[in-house]
């Protein structure tokens, strides 16, 4: 029996005003993104070039619209590699600082090695274009990338407006398609949030499977005879992957692998730990502190003990981990295989947040890598979903449980006592987004304009994301300020709309700062008939 199992990457990135004034504002949220170029992006490309050989090593990759967006915009792309510029300015001043202490200035140098390694790749090797290049590897069959949602919306929090959860998906299909030209087989539920109902929405765009919780299959009302090793389907022939339940508590749980002491502790960074005038390179005075990427120290440090970081050390024991990290999930599916009946497959769903596995854990590329490495030597099939819907319609059927990959399974960190406070006013902007389209649908000129910006308003402000933030501390004034703009700007459209008035001069300058969909039509929104 054949034993597949399946590397999901799921992209996180919220929209980011990037012009004028706001470039200098959201300078910390700029940077986090930069980060993840530097630790995401272009590691998975390069690392796609080195498995190039190895054709059975395949995994799946979701993009955000909103990262799709700023990864092709040419001012940002520019304003990256003044970054990584800044960087290496910073990299000689710390030479300078610690050149008495040899163990600083190796660190030091591995840093500036890369961080040179990293504007070579970008500006030589993929021409600032990395979506052209992971592009390339789709088309070419070496990665499956799966669409989303416009942005990460929770869809238990909506199943009462399906028009919103179907303009949110349909948005997202057209910027997957503008970006890759072609339709994707696979659907990627934000949060993995399923809710009863939306396998009808998804399924209505031509979407073949989704991925979901364990749980939703493990509750379903009809257990399934093979639990989560074999897809199964709904109603409508929507094949339903389960993800694997274990691997966060494995990887990023309190005991996890990324506890061990001989990681990079990215938390010791000399952005935050420094006097500003040696920072002088990457900050001005005044400026918000935000990491730098220059982090010496490995997670044994203490007001006792340094703990200066040794990669090559790091790198062996995260390559171990790899190796055990297979060697269990070959002997989980070996156990499934003897126990499920009637099936010449078992599969396993791995799926992966790329900020607790890339950029989040210095380590984590080399994880990845050897994960492959480890599978492809043994005799486990490193697969996509879209290669096992073969059976599509002959599966058995269930009816998925609620359930989420936030929280403790059903994402009540999404409505918390920190961030319910904005439910009412996001449930209210899309009750009348829905009114607005219906009332009117012919409408041209700047009244398109006006209803276009209010929808892009209203699906910013619907993201997860600005939620996350708030609940987990991270960026919560932004995430704060960002939410009450949109919704602000979608409440101007509705009054300007309600007195027929408006400031062509305002809706120009919104239509520049929030250009995330340039091609955006409100009629989404209207009610399905």
């Amino acid at each position: 029996m054949k034993k597949n199992i399946i590397f999901v990457i799921k992209t996180n990135q919220e929209y980011i005003r990037f012009t004028g004034k706001e470039l200098k504002e959201n300078e910390p949220l700029l940077n986090s993104f930069f980060e993840s170029v530097s630790s995401v992006y272009i590691p998975l490309l390069n690392m796609l070039e080195k498995l190039d050989s190895k054709q059975s090593c395949k995994f799946a990759l979701v993009f955000t619209p909103a990262l799709l967006n700023l990864l092709s915009n040419h001012e940002i792309q520019n304003t990256y590699v003044e970054y990584l510029d800044k960087k290496l300015l910073l990299g000689k001043s710390e030479l300078k600082r610690c050149s008495k202490d040899s163990a600083l200035v190796k660190n030091i140098n591995e840093i500036i090695t890369k961080t040179e390694q990293l504007k070579s790749d970008f500006v030589n090797k993929y021409k600032k274009d990395l979506i052209s290049k992971y592009n390339e590897y789709y088309q070419g069959g070496r990665i499956e990338l799966l669409a989303t949602c416009a942005t990460d919306i929770f869809m238990p929090h909506y199943p009462d407006m399906p028009e919103v959860i179907s303009a949110q998906i349909e948005t997202g299909l057209h910027a997957f398609r503008s970006a890759f030209s072609q339709n994707p087989d696979g659907f990627w539920i934000p949060e993995l949030g399923y809710t009863k109902g939306i396998e009808k929405i998804i399924r209505g765009y031509s979407y073949l499977y989704t991925i979901v919780d364990a749980r939703s299959v493990l509750l379903s009302t009809t257990m399934p005879e093979n639990g989560i090793f074999y897809p199964v389907r709904t109603d409508n022939s929507l094949v339903i992957f389960a993800n694997d339940p274990e691997l966060h508590d494995e990887l990023f749980g309190s005991e996890g692998v990324v506890n061990d002491p001989v990681f990079r502790n990215i938390n010791k960074d000399i952005g935050f730990d420094l006097p500003i005038k040696n920072l002088s390179a990457f900050f001005k005075e005044g400026d918000a502190r935000y990491s730098t990427g220059f982090q010496y120290y490995n997670k044994m440090f203490n007001e006792d003990k340094k703990g200066i970081y040794d990669e090559k050390e790091a790198v062996e024991k995260v390559r171990q981990y790899a190796r055990d990290f297979i060697a269990k999930k070959a002997e989980l599916l070996t156990k499934a295989s003897k126990a499920v009946k009637k099936i010449d497959f078992v599969n396993l769903v791995c799926t992966f947040d790329a900020d607790l596995l890339l950029k989040n854990w210095s380590e984590g590329i080399y994880f990845l890598e050897e994960a492959f490495n480890c599978a492809e030597a043994s005799d486990l099939k490193v697969t996509t979903c879209n290669q096992l819907l073969e059976k599509q319609f002959v599966l058995d059927k269930v009816v998925p449980y609620y359930s989420s990959c936030e929280g403790e399974g059903y994402g009540e960190n999404l409505l918390s006592n920190k961030n319910c406070w904005m439910m009412r006013y996001i449930r209210k902007a899309s009750e009348r987004m829905v009114d607005l389209a219906d009332r009117f649908p012919n409408d041209t000129g700047l009244k398109t304009r006006l209803l276009n910006m209010a929808a892009i308003e209203l699906m910013i402000a619907q993201s997860s994301g600005l939620l996350k933030m708030i609940e987990n501390e991270e960026f919560p004034e932004y995430a704060s300020k960002r939410f009450k703009q949109s919704i602000s700007a979608f409440t101007s459209v509705f009054d300007s709309l309600g007195s027929n008035t408006v400031s062509t001069e305002w809706l120009t300058t919104l239509e520049i700062k929030d250009n995330i969909f340039p091609w955006m039509n409100y009629r989404i929104f209207s009610k399905k008939k």
